[in-house]
C-alpha cells in the first residue's frame, strides 16, 4: 500500500519528536543512564514529548532563523531549563559536564541541527565564538562512543553540508544580514528526519518527493510512504493526528542589544528596523 501527504515544518517537528522518544537508544538511556536534550526548536518538541513540560519551542534555543535573518534569542527570553537532563527517566539539575563526569555509555545527547544532506551529514551553526554546545560535547561524544542524536527536518536539506561549512566562518564575512557564524559538519551521530521517524513509528519506507509551498506550506515537505497495509494505515493515522500543529512563533533577539557587530542591523532600535524585521 502507498500513501502521500504534506508535512509543514511544525508538523515535521512534532513527528520527529515523537519518534525520537521511541528510539531504542533513548528508551535504554531513560532506563539506565542520562538523556540530555540540548537547545533547538525541534528539541523543544522532543523535551515536550519526553517530559510533558509546557515548553515553548521558540524559547528553547539560543540561535534561530527568524523574520528572514539568522538571529540569537535574547538571554531573558530563553527557557531557563535548557538543557533538560533526565537520569533514569527523572529530571535532574545537572549540567552537561556533570553528566559526562558521571559517565554512562548508554547516555544519549540530543542535539539540534541547521542543515542535513543526502549523505547523512548534519550542519550545526555556531555563533557564540566559543564553539557552543558542539564545542562543549563533541570531544567526549567522539572519543567515548556516546550516542548523539540529531533530530532535523527535511526543510533543512542542502546538497552538501561539507561544502556549506567550508563557506562559513564569522570573521570571513564582510557583510551579514543577521548574526555572522561558522558551521560544524558532523557525521558521526544518528540523524532523524521525517524518513527515519516514519520508519521508527510505523515501520514504513518513506521517500522525500518535493518541498516548499505558499499560504502556510512554506518549508513543507511532500512525503510518500509504502509498506504493508496495516503499517501504512498506522502512519496515516499518525500523520492525521499531528496535522494542524501550529507554527512556531517568531522570537527575534533585540537588535539594540546584539553582540554581532557585522550584522547590518546591529545596534538599531526597533523603530529603525525595516517593517519586515519587526517583532
Amino acid at each position: 500500500m502507498k500513501a502521500v501527504f504534506v508535512l509543514t515544518p511544525a508538523e515535521s517537528r512534532r513527528l520527529i519528536a515523537k519518534s525520537v522518544v521511541q528510539m531504542d537508544e533513548v528508551q535504554t538511556a531513560l532506563e539506565k543512564a542520562y538523556v540530555v536534550v540540548a537547545g533547538g526548536t525541534t528539541n523543544g518538541y522532543v523535551a515536550q514529548e519526553l517530559t510533558g513540560l509546557d515548553i515553548q519551542p521558540q524559547c528553547y534555543t539560543a540561535g534561530t532563523s527568524v523574520n528572514g535573518v539568522l538571529c540569537v534569542t535574547a538571554p531573558a527570553d530563553r527557557d531557563t531549563r535548557i538543557p533538560v537532563v533526565l537520569y533514569q527517566g527523572q529530571r535532574v539539575a545537572k549540567t552537561i559536564p556533570e553528566v559526562f563526569k558521571d559517565f554512562h555509555l548508554e547516555s544519549v545527547i540530543i542535539k539540534g541541527a541547521n542543515a542535513v544532506d543526502p549523505e547523512g551529514n548534519v550542519g550545526v551553526i555556531t555563533s557564540g565564538f566559543d564553539g557552543g554546545t558542539v564545542g562543549a560535547t563533541i570531544g567526549t561524544i567522539t572519543s567515548t562512543g556516546m550516542k548523539c542524536i540529531y533530530p532535523v527536518g527535511l526543510e533543512k536539506l542542502v546538497p552538501s553540508v561539507r561544502e556549506a561549512a567550508a563557506w562559513t566562518g564569522s570573521k570571513t564575512f564582510d557583510y551579514s544580514m543577521g548574526a555572522d557564524f561558522g558551521m560544524y559538519c558532523l557525521s558521526n551521530g544518528i540523524v532523524v528526519t521525517e524518513i527515519q521517524a516514519l520508519q521508527i513509528l510505523a515501520g514504513v519506507e518513506a521517500k522525500h518527493l518535493a518541498s516548499g509551498g505558499i499560504g502556510g506550506s512554506e518549508g513543507a515537505v511532500v512525503i510518500a510512504i509504502r509498506g504493508q497495509e496495516a503499517q501504512v494505515r498506522q502512519a496515516i493515522a499518525l500523520v492525521e493526528s499531528i496535522k494542524g500543529e501550529p507554527p512556531v512563533p517568531a522570537l527575534k533577539g533585540h537588535c539594540d542589544e546584539c553582540p554581532y557587530g557585522r550584522c547590518t542591523f546591529h545596534g538599531k532600535k526597533e523603530e529603525e528596523l525595516p517593517a519586515w524585521l519587526h517583532n
